[in-house]
């Protein structure tokens, strides 16, 4: 996608496979089991779980047994032997119990004895819900279930949803070192990742280290470069891949947050920010790049920023390129004349014009002239028969934007077995090298 990052997410189905323990699972069943006898749906805490009224019926049960614990070092919800997994960062930036299945679905703490379980179409803090493929709500009070409706239901969720996209009330970011979440996750060997550890590197060159991490091992590292001269034109600071074919480029936006931005041809000072350029956000706070995701724009004014400071710094390396050129131009000379023979001056001049008129030349042949000191004699392979001859020269020319410049060529002449025949141009050297006029004569 161009530039923007996410407007909408779609609905993901996640398909897992099961991580618990079997015996947990079969402890889990007969307690449901135990529940469902008579006598054993009593509301209220029963050892090691709660029993819990749904407000629609599941699988033709109105109740179920729920309980909170741990499997494999990892806090878990389990429902009926249904496993949801919990969300540490969502459930301390909302201070609510956030648990989440590989199904897709979330179950969220109302109150002190209530659920909602949802399967919204957004992951939770990457967009706000607004459509629901479930919702249900699970309470060990029976009333509270009783006065519950759907439109409740999702109504908390949805609002769940926009808190945690909400901007940071944490104040400003220290910056500098450590875990940066990507407003985008970035895709490496079949893998997303939302977050990263960066490290800025003081030093006779600064750099920023980018480290990919996965069960706490380094799988990619990406070195970036200072780039003094152009930070100092933007008055940002600007890193560069070391991959310079990368064409990869860090803005540091300010303390704790990091624009990284890819172009899709000539790189930073070549070209302008483009259609299908696009860019990315590195951020220490979470919230910072959630309220990058809900809103189009804040996405358009970073877009926007890039664009501003690409282009302040292309029209400044314009300027030098134009006047390094110019400098090259004003001091260029025609190449020193070789050999000089009076008779076959005219024949060479015609037989430049003649391959501009071939290639339908813009430019108006002027001159041409030998630069080599004498001919090169050219003989078949087998045989070593002379075949022609052949020298280096130079064909000078006029241009329509009032400039002159020239191309080097190879000048040659066919043997016949007696006598050398007309001069005709063999090729050139593609490039036309440019010099003012007043030197071209």
């Amino acid at each position: 996608m161009r530039k923007t990052l996410i407007i909408a997410l779609v609905a993901v189905t996640f398909v897992g496979s099961n991580c618990y323990g079997q015996s947990f699972k079969d402890k889990l069943k007969a307690k449901a089991a135990a529940a469902s006898k008579p006598g054993g749906n009593a509301a209220g805490a029963v050892k090691g779980g709660t029993t819990i009224h749904l407000m629609e019926a599941e699988r033709g049960n109105t109740k179920l047994q729920l309980e909170e614990g741990e499997n494999n070092g990892r806090k878990i919800l389990a429902i009926n032997g249904a496993m949801y997994t919990w969300q540490d960062e969502p459930s301390a930036t909302l201070g609510k119990k956030i648990y989440f299945s590989t199904a897709g679905l979330y179950v969220m703490e109302y109150d002190a004895n209530s659920w909602v379980s949802v399967m919204p179409d957004k992951q939770l803090g990457k967009g706000e819900f607004t459509k629901f493929m479930f919702s249900n709500f699970y309470s060990s009070d029976a009333a509270k279930v009783k006065t519950m409706t759907k439109a409740k239901v999702e109504a908390y969720a949805s609002d769940l949803s926009k808190q945690i996209m909400a901007p940071s009330a944490s104040g400003p970011s220290k910056g500098g070192n450590g875990t940066y979440s990507a407003a985008t996750p970035i895709k490496f060997a079949g893998n997303a990742y939302e977050e990263m550890e960066v490290t800025f590197e003081e030093g006779a060159v600064k750099n920023i280290i980018i480290k990919l991490i996965k069960s706490g091992k380094d799988v990619s590292t990406d070195t970036y470069m200072h780039m003094p001269e152009f930070s100092k034109l933007i008055g940002t600071e600007i890193y560069a891949n070391s991959r310079s074919h990368l064409n990869q480029y860090i803005f540091v936006d300010k303390p704790g947050v990091l624009i990284w931005a890819q172009y899709k041809h000539g790189g930073l000072g070549n070209q302008l920010w483009e259609k299908y350029d696009y860019y990315n956000v590195y951020a220490m706070d979470k919230q910072v790049v959630r309220g990058i995701i809900a809103s189009e724009a804040k996405q358009k004014e970073i877009d926007a920023k890039v664009a501003n400071w690409s282009k302040t710094i292309k029209d400044v390396e314009d300027k030098r390129r134009a006047a390094e050129t110019a400098d090259k131009i004003a001091n260029q000379r025609l190449p020193k004349e070789g050999m000089v023979d009076n008779n076959l001056k005219a024949e060479t001049l015609a037989a430049a014009q003649a391959w501009a008129a071939s290639w339908k030349w813009v430019e108006t042949v002027t001159k041409a002239y030998f630069t080599g000191a004498d001919w090169y004699i050219v003989r078949h392979k087998l045989t070593g028969i002379i075949l022609r001859r052949e020298i280096r020269g130079v064909i000078v020319m006029s241009r329509p934007d009032g400039m002159c410049s020239f191309h080097y060529a190879v000048f040659a002449q066919e043997y016949d077995g007696s006598k050398y025949n007309k001069v005709y141009t063999a090729g050139i050297t593609p490039g036309q090298i440019k010099l003012n006029c007043e030197h071209a004569k």
